[in-house]
């Protein structure tokens, strides 16, 4: 499986890989996002970006890379990781009993990345950048460490946009090896020609 030029592993944190853009979803899946996105206690809806994986448990799980669009009078935006459950038995086909597993915000980085992290972004300016989700690594000179990123430049009422980042830690010392920015199409972007270590 591929994203951009990476070729990547089957799969990642138990998720088998799909890497598929949001304009290329199947159907169930996008009658599963309105069924989600309808209910109206939620107090957001979700845009799918893109789809990284699937997991078969009671039903399968979908993770997606999503904008949370609040619904406040200025609807503020950020980017998550979105994970929604199409449960096995009728109605599975088309998505009817689709709900939200678990929305990530946040997820704590293993120490040597978040040290290497919070250094690297020292020397971005302009833009601020927090994580989502750690992706995975891969070994070069030295060890690359890629992190799905909600990326916004410093600006009033900048919208936030949903990057990946790449920290290469070589010899101790960590550098930035690619912000790559991840839309809803099918322009994906393109990233080193090493394999991922899941």
């Amino acid at each position: 499986m591929k994203f951009g030029e990476i070729e990547l592993g089957k799969t990642f944190g138990g998720y088998e890989i799909i890497n598929k853009p949001a304009d290329k979803l199947p159907q169930d899946l996008t009658s599963a996002i309105g069924i989600v996105n309808s209910n109206p206690l939620l107090g957001a809806t979700y845009n799918p970006l893109w789809l990284w994986g699937k997991q078969v448990v009671n039903g399968v799980n979908y993770f997606f890379i999503a904008e949370d669009i609040r619904t406040t009078k200025n609807k503020d935006k950020s980017i998550v990781g979105l994970i929604i459950n199409i449960p096995p038995g009728e109605g599975s086909i088309k998505g009817e009993n689709a709900k939200i597993v678990r929305v990530i915000e946040s997820e704590k980085l293993p120490e040597n990345v978040e040290l290497a992290f919070t250094e690297v972004i020292k020397e971005l300016r302009g833009v601020s950048f927090k994580p989502v989700a750690y992706i995975g690594n891969q070994v070069v000179r030295g060890e690359n460490h890629y992190i799905l990123c909600e990326a916004k430049v410093i600006y009033p009422a900048a919208q936030p946009r949903a990057v990946v980042l790449g920290i290469n830690i070589f010899e101790g010392k960590p550098s930035v090896a690619c912000i790559i920015p991840i839309g809803s199409t099918t322009d994906t972007p393109t990233l080193f020609g090493y394999a991922f270590t899941w």
